[in-house]
């Protein structure tokens, strides 16, 4: 047998009331509920590293979030490029959002755009001539006989087309104006342009080997006639 309540008017005014408080936090809940814009930041994870980029790459994507707005969204959102099957070549990778970090009840609906072209290229190393600038000139009746660096040549890493292209390695100039002897410095070499990076310590032991310009031998004159 069901217990009857002992005060009926009260029991149906409470039950009333319960269930206009639950419809109206479910409405309320369901009003908050809506579909927004944001920026998140675009990580490169997983590059080979024999692979290196040789392309531009925007700094962040759109996001299309849904969820409730009284929920807080963290500004510094992240996406990412997983390049741990990349090959050299332009190709279409796609943005990950399954590692982004939202609130439980907030979902990506979509991101703009949903893939990125990249160029990646294959990284190598070459050794380049080391050539040495020198800036004026000995002191007259002198004249340079030779010129020594050690290392003759650096190591250069960087994209194959990029690395393919540098022939010499300039230095910072020498200046050798009135000399009459040898001349010996440490001389830094210039920097390389990106995306190409000198790998060796960028200086050079120079020696220029200054001599006297010899004497012109005298041109015999005719022999004397007997």
């Amino acid at each position: 047998m069901i217990p009857r309540p002992r005060h009926p008017g009260l029991f149906l005014v409470a039950l009333v009331t319960a269930a206009a408080l639950w419809y109206a936090t479910a409405g309320q809940h369901r009003a908050k509920v809506s579909v927004r814009s944001t920026k998140a930041n675009l990580t490169l994870v997983n590059l080979p590293r024999d692979l290196v980029l040789t392309s531009s790459v925007p700094d962040t994507v759109t996001l299309q979030l849904r969820g409730p707005l009284s929920l807080g969204v963290d500004p510094g959102l992240e996406v990412f490029l997983d390049l741990r099957d990349a090959r050299p070549g332009r190709q279409p990778y796609p943005v990950d959002t399954t590692r982004t970090r939202l609130p439980a009840e907030v979902v990506v609906v979509s991101v703009e755009p949903a893939e990125i072209e990249l160029t990646l290229e294959r990284l190598d190393s070459r050794p380049v001539p080391v050539m040495v600038s020198i800036e004026g000139e000995p002191a007259p009746g002198f004249a340079v006989e030779a010129i020594r660096v050690v290392p003759a040549r650096l190591n250069v890493e960087g994209p194959e087309s990029a690395l393919g292209r540098i022939t010499e390695l300039p230095t910072a100039p020498l200046f050798i104006d009135g000399a009459v002897s040898n001349v010996q410095a440490l001389v830094t070499v210039r920097a390389v342009d990106p995306p190409l990076r000198l790998m060796d310590f960028a200086q050079v032991s120079v020696e220029v080997e200054i001599l006297p310009v010899p004497s012109p031998t005298p041109t015999p004159g005719p022999a004397p006639q007997r």
